[in-house]
């Protein structure tokens, strides 16, 4: 930290405070004496007094976990996190006039207690509090600000600091591989200069996925200038702030998002801080999708170009599902050339989409490869992004191969099968289950092509699913319902999704075990939330099955 108190380089920390990771760490410095958590000096019992002794705690733990330098940031960032858990435990359903009514009432019961209090913390709380709650609890809070700001002894500069900096600028810096954008809000302050950054992963579906506190705009700014390989423009502030909102609803959409810890401290203050700007938020534009005709067309246009010569025969093929997934399972369009996107690609997403064998998936590294060049030249992108992105395809092929299934009988060089996106992983879940070991490889004489790649997948993930499932001893006649379902009633298929048919079959294996019902281990709606599916389907697809076939009691 420089003599005059100005953010210097800020960095996340790896660990801190009593065994919890602390939130930000200044280069070179380190925390002031730890503050001790204020006890209880007020008798009154209402349930306002319990939850603020939780607050005081929890503020007293951040701002011990860093310098004074960021005590203004930190206590507004962990008041606005403590707000937003309130309002999700406290005051979370019920109709809008009751959700108010309880709110008013915490809010104005937590100005009383704060108000009567003396001690230094509680006021810390307080001015906290009264300067990042919302309309419902804003009014008395800060009238008992105003009545212990009056009397209050030995309050610390940085106190009044808390919640009063202003946003002056933005800027986005956008990697040239398209992997990501950082929006960088820009807070100048004589005494406290500081950004708030707020990093949007286009791999993901544009998901906000880390946000933190930074040093001062111009030394972002010499960091990406330094590190290179991005794009930095200045935007207006409301420009900023619609892209950050909607990013956070990308973000909201996901059951279990893969955001970073900061983000979970830090969002509280970065919407307060967007919501109470003068300006309305500007939406961003809509993204532009490629209709399946755009689709093909670049398929044709690849294909017509000079990297296209003496592609395999599939090449159209996996160039096709390379735009799908980059159109649709990420932002930012299929001539995006990345390492990132070739690995998630390689690794991830086709072998769960499609069921292929080796000499399907050893053409893909080479289609891979010539599109990335394709795309490379289209965009004018950097020859050493290109040549990272075509590099990655031979570190993730071993991924591929991998996933290739042992050739069928009499099967057709280059067979594949789709698979809807609920698929799993097999090798991955095998390998969390070491007591039910590998799946036995069902017979495929006498099948078709499309029966016997169908076959090598179905029966597996029946085994598995069963054996995860009911137990270990399930697995086998889950196995064998599968391989009579693709031998006795191949037209059946057609009538649920292939993902379906192995959960059907677990589920009518409970039932016929007598695993579901009063008394019994499971429920139907346990069981069908350990399924991923509704018991409706459930039941209706295991019906088919018992209608169809003849299975032994």
């Amino acid at each position: 930290m420089r003599a005059d108190g100005n953010l210097t380089e800020v960095t996340k920390s790896p660990g801190g405070r009593d065994g919890r990771r602390s939130h930000l760490r200044l280069v070179g410095s380190e925390p002031d004496a730890p503050h001790a958590p204020t006890a209880g000096v007020d008798v009154d019992t209402t349930p306002s007094v319990a939850v603020l002794e939780t607050l005081l705690e929890t503020l007293s733990l951040d701002l011990a976990a860093v310098p004074v330098a960021l005590h203004p940031v930190i206590a507004e960032a962990s008041v606005a996190r403590s707000a937003a858990m309130l309002a999700d435990q406290l005051w979370p359903a019920g109709r809008p006039d009751e959700i108010g009514e309880v709110e008013r009432f915490f809010w104005a019961d937590a100005a009383r207690v704060l108000g009567e209090r003396r001690d230094p913390e509680s006021f810390v709380l307080l001015t906290s509090l009264a300067r990042t709650v919302g309309p419902a609890g804003r009014l008395p809070l800060q009238r008992a600000h105003v009545s212990r700001l009056r009397t209050q002894e030995a309050v610390p500069e940085w106190v009044t600091r808390i919640a009063g900096f202003r946003l002056t600028s933005a800027i986005v810096s956008e990697d040239i591989t398209g992997d990501g954008l950082s929006v960088v809000l820009d807070y100048d302050d004589e005494q406290h200069p500081h950004t708030v950054v707020v990093f949007i992963d286009n791999n993901l579906g544009a998901i906000v996925k880390d946000v933190f506190v930074g040093p001062p705009v111009d030394r972002v700014l010499e960091a990406y200038q330094r590190g290179g390989r991005v794009t930095i423009r200045t935007v207006r502030p409301a420009t900023a702030a619609g892209i950050i909102l909607q990013a956070l609803g990308e973000t909201r959409d996901y059951d279990d998002p893969p955001v970073s810890e900061d983000f979970e401290f830090f969002t509280g203050l970065l919407v307060n801080r967007l919501t109470q700007l003068p300006e309305r938020p500007v939406r961003p534009p809509v993204r532009p999708l490629l209709s399946p005709r755009q689709r093909e067309q670049l398929v044709e246009e690849f294909l017509e170009s000079q990297y296209a010569a003496a592609l395999p025969d599939d090449a159209a093929d996996i160039a096709r599902l390379w735009i799908d997934h980059a159109v649709d399972h990420t932002v930012g369009g299929p001539l995006r050339v990345s390492a990132v996107l070739v690995e998630l690609f390689l690794a991830y997403w086709l072998p769960r989409k499609v069921l292929a064998d080796s000499t399907y998936f050893g053409a893909v590294p080479v289609v891979v490869k010539a599109w990335l060049e394709f795309a490379g030249e289209r965009t004018q992108l950097p020859l050493d992004a290109v040549d990272e992105a075509v590099d990655a395809v031979d570190v993730w092929q071993p991924a591929l191969e991998a996933a290739a299934m042992i050739d069928p009988v009499g099967s057709k060089p280059g067979e594949r099968v789709f698979l809807d996106d609920a698929t799993n992983d097999l090798e991955d879940a095998y390998r969390a289950l070491a007591g039910l070991g590998s799946p036995p490889q069902p017979d495929l004489n006498g099948l078709d092509n499309h029966q016997a790649a169908t076959l090598s997948v179905l029966a597996p993930h029946a085994w598995l699913m069963a054996g995860e499932t009911l137990g270990t001893s399930y697995a086998p006649d889950a196995f064998d319902i599968a391989e009579r379902l693709v031998r006795d009633a191949p037209d059946l298929l057609a009538k649920a999704r292939l993902s379906t048919w192995p959960r059907a079959i677990v589920w009518l294996l409970a039932h016929r075990h007598c695993l579901v019902g009063p008394g019994e281990p499971l429920t139907p709606y346990a069981l069908a939330t350990d399924l991923s599916s509704s018991p409706a389907t459930l039941r209706k697809t295991a019906k088919l099955l018992t209608d169809t076939l003849i299975l032994p009691r």
